[in-house]
C-alpha cells in the first residue's frame, strides 16, 4: 500500500500549534490589507463626488476582509465559519456594493480549499450568508415584521439573488478544485520519496549482491590455486634436507600452479568489467535489442565459463599436491551455464578442503545424474584436521551456489571419520528439456 499524503487542511483547523513563518506573514498581511482598506475609504470620504449611505458597511467590509487574510492559514473552519455567520449579523444594512461580498468569497474559497467545510455545507452555507447580506437590517433587524418585511419584499430581484448565490457556490467549488488538485500533488510527492526509499533500498541490494559474487568468485579461484601451493610449498619444505629434488621440482610446480592463479584472476577480472560495459551498454538496457552489435562484442570477449570438465583439473591439482583423487566424471554433459559452473566451483572448493582440513591420503569425486536431479559428491576419508581458528566462508559460498541454481548442498562428518560434501541440482528446467549425462571414471 501507498502512503496517503496528509490533508493539507486536517490538521490545520484550530490547531494548537506553534506560529510559523507563514502565519506571521499572514498576520501581517491582513494589518496591511485592513490598513490599506482604512486609508482608501477615508480618502473616498474626502472627496467630493463620493458619499456612500452606509459607510460602516465598508468599515465592517474591510474589518471582515483583513480576518481572513490574517487566520486563513492556521484557522480556516474558525475563519470561515466566524465571517460566514458573523459578517452578515454586523452588516445589517442591506448589500451596497457587490464589493462587500468580497469577504463571504474569500472565506468560502479559504473554508472548501483547507478541506475545514465540507462543500455542501460551505456551499449552503456561503450562499444563506450571501442572501443574508441582501435584506435589509439584516439578521439582527428588531423592527415589527410589517414594518420590515412589507415594504421590501417588493424590491427582491430574483435573477441578481441567483447570480450572487452563483458567485457563492463557485468561490467554493474553486476551493474545493484547489484542496483536491493540493491533496492530489501532495499525495504524489509523498509516492514519489516512497519510491526513491525503494529505489535506494534496491539499489544497496544489489551492490551488497555484487559484492558478495565478487567475494565469492575471488575466493573460489584463488583459494584453490594458493592452498594448493600452500600444501606443495610445506611438503617440499619438509623433505627440502632429505630431498633437495624435491626442492626443485616443488619450486617448479609452484611457479605454475602460481601463473594458472594469475590466469584465473585475470579471466576474473576480464569478466567482472566485461559485466559493467554490459550493464553500462544501452543495448544491455534494451530487451529488444539482446542480440545487438554490441552484445554480440562483449560476449566474444570472454573466456568459457568454468562447467564440469573444470572439476578434472582441480582434481589434478590435488593429486600433484599429493593426494590420490578417485574421478567419476560423465563424457558428455548438457548443463545450464549457471549449473555447471556451481558444479566446477563447488567441486573446486571441496577440494581445496581437502587439502587444507584432512589428513586424507584420497580423496573422491563423483558426478552423474540419479533420479531427476545432477548429484555431486565430493569424499574423503580423513581424519580431520584441527579447525582453524579464523574459520572461513567456503560452505557458505558453496551452499549460496547451489541454492542459486535451484539446488541445495549438505556437508558434514561421515560416519568413517571423513568429511562428505553432497550437492544436488535438477535436471530438468520449465524451458528446457532433461539434462543427458553419459560418463565413465577417470
Amino acid at each position: 500500500m501507498h502512503p496517503t499524503a496528509p490533508d493539507p487542511g486536517s490538521t490545520t483547523p484550530d490547531a494548537a500549534v506553534a506560529p510559523t513563518s507563514g502565519d506571521v506573514r499572514d498576520l501581517l498581511l491582513g494589518v496591511a490589507v485592513g490598513l490599506a482598506w482604512c486609508v482608501v475609504v477615508e480618502v473616498l470620504r474626502s472627496s467630493d463626488w463620493w458619499n456612500p449611505r452606509w459607510v460602516s458597511a465598508w468599515w465592517w467590509c474591510g474589518l471582515a476582509l483583513a480576518v481572513v487574510v490574517a487566520a486563513w492559514r492556521r484557522h480556516p473552519r474558525a475563519t470561515f465559519w466566524g465571517v460566514v455567520v458573523g459578517y452578515p449579523l454586523v452588516y445589517r444594512t442591506g448589500l451596497q456594493s457587490e464589493l462587500h461580498l468580497a469577504p463571504l468569497l474569500a472565506a468560502a474559497f479559504v473554508g472548501a480549499r483547507a478541506g475545514a467545510v465540507a462543500p455542501v455545507v460551505a456551499a449552503v452555507a456561503t450562499v444563506g450568508g450571501t442572501l443574508a447580506l441582501l435584506v435589509p437590517g439584516g439578521l439582527a433587524v428588531t423592527h415589527d415584521l410589517d414594518l420590515w418585511l412589507l415594504p421590501w419584499m417588493p424590491l427582491v430581484d430574483v435573477s441578481y439573488s441567483v447570480a450572487l448565490a452563483t458567485l457563492a457556490c463557485a468561490a467554493v467549488v474553486l476551493g474545493a478544485v484547489v484542496h483536491r488538485l493540493e491533496r492530489t500533488s501532495a499525495d504524489l510527492a509523498a509516492r514519489n520519496a516512497e519510491l526513491r526509499r525503494l529505489q535506494e533500498v534496491r539499489t544497496e541490494r544489489a551492490v551488497l549482491a555484487e559484492r558478495t559474487r565478487i567475494a565469492r568468485e575471488l575466493h573460489d579461484v584463488v583459494a584453490h590455486h594458493v592452498s594448493a601451493i600452500v600444501v606443495r610449498a610445506q611438503a617440499a619444505n619438509r623433505v627440502a634436507g632429505r630431498r633437495p629434488e624435491a626442492t626443485a621440482e616443488a619450486t617448479a610446480w609452484i611457479a605454475g600452479a602460481g601463473k594458472e592463479a594469475l590466469t584465473a584472476m585475470r579471466g576474473l577480472v576480464h569478466v567482472l568489467r566485461a559485466d559493467d560495459r554490459a550493464a553500462a551498454a544501452p543495448d544491455a538496457r534494451d530487451p529488444g535489442t539482446a542480440g545487438s552489435s554490441a552484445s554480440a562484442g562483449v560476449s566474444a570477449e570472454l573466456a568459457p565459463a568454468p562447467g564440469v570438465d573444470d572439476v578434472a583439473r582441480a582434481a589434478q591439482r590435488l593429486r600433484e599436491a599429493g593426494v590420490a583423487v578417485d574421478l567419476t566424471l560423465p563424457d558428455h554433459v548438457d548443463l545450464p551455464p549457471d549449473v555447471a559452473l556451481a558444479v566446477a566451483r563447488i567441486a573446486q572448493e571441496a577440494l581445496t578442503n581437502v587439502l587444507l582440513h584432512s589428513r586424507a591420503a584420497r580423496a573422491e569425486v563423483r558426478v552423474d545424474a540419479r533420479g531427476d536431479a545432477l548429484h555431486l559428491l565430493v569424499r574423503d576419508p580423513g581424519p580431520r584436521r584441527a579447525a582453524s581458528p579464523s574459520g572461513g566462508h567456503g560452505l557458505v559460498h558453496m551452499r549460496e551456489r547451489a541454492r542459486a541454481c535451484g539446488g541445495r548442498l549438505d556437508a558434514g562428518p561421515a560416519d568413517d571419520g571423513g568429511w562428505t560434501v553432497h550437492a544436488s541440482f535438477p535436471t530438468t528446467t520449465p524451458d528446457g528439456p532433461d539434462v543427458a549425462l553419459t560418463g565413465a571414471a577417470r
